[in-house]
């Protein structure tokens, strides 16, 4: 295995940041609930109605798939050259 070039930058991708909310919203899903709850109760109710039931449960999960998406497009602020020591 062979690390990327910009290895450093991890926190700057947009793929690994899409993945880390995908993630956070799926652990408090499942360890605490009643805030998800919370969360969905102040959805207006126009368009609680109009969402299928059980979408908020597949929410974190779109997230990381976007996260998955996000890292075929290139990141312009990535790729500019920078020194040995990073930013």
């Amino acid at each position: 295995m062979k690390l990327i070039p910009q290895w450093r930058d991890w926190h700057r991708f947009w793929s690994v940041r899409l993945q880390l909310l995908g993630a956070a919203i799926l652990t408090l899903a499942l360890e605490t609930p009643n805030a998800l709850l919370t969360v969905w109760s102040m959805v207006p109710a126009d368009l609680r109605s109009e969402l299928p039931e059980g979408t908020g449960k597949w929410i974190g999960v779109a997230v990381i798939a976007l996260g998955i998406v996000a890292r075929l497009v290139r990141q312009p602020s990535l790729n500019e050259r920078r020194g040995p020591d990073g930013p």
